[in-house]
């Protein structure tokens, strides 16, 4: 969460409304290129077609744009990789999460409010479902890792 919040918090007013007014009106495009814990990798393109990398770490954020790499400032395009991450995954508070019978929640809450235990296919299509858990059960980090099924 500090790989987001780092280069919020470092940013002009100025700049950060910016990237909201260009998410909101379609000038800038994010596509998620990598993530892991400790990096957040994107494109970035903007209403002329022109694509910026940007590189999110513990050590800041990195755009390829001149703003970022000759002023050294906290770029538009930036955070527009912050913002459009944090809207993508946000969850409502009340998220039904996703628990294998021996208790375990797929996405590592450990006292979620709602979980569903015995779930199926139908989960994918509930709006209200925990998107790392439902990620996880969809895309599981250890394809060997035995559990039991949900059905």
């Amino acid at each position: 969460m500090s790989l987001l919040l780092s280069p919020l918090r470092e940013a002009t007013p100025e700049r950060h409304r910016k990237a909201v007014h260009a998410l909101r009106d379609g000038a800038l495009t994010v596509t998620l290129t990598r993530q892991t814990d400790a990096e957040i990798r994107a494109l970035v393109r903007n209403g002329d077609g022109i694509e910026y990398g940007v590189s999110l770490t513990e050590h800041g954020a990195f755009c390829s744009c001149k703003d970022a790499l000759y002023r050294g400032a906290t770029c538009k395009h930036a955070l527009a990789v912050c913002i459009s991450h944090l809207q993508h995954n946000a969850q409502p508070a009340d998220a039904i999460h996703l628990m294998w019978t021996n208790g375990t929640v797929l996405c590592g809450e450990r006292y979620p409010h709602r979980f569903w235990q015995h779930w199926n296919a139908n989960a994918l299509n509930w709006h209200d479902m925990c998107k790392p858990c439902v990620r996880q059960w969809t895309h599981p980090a250890r394809a060997n890792e035995v559990h039991d099924e949900p059905f």
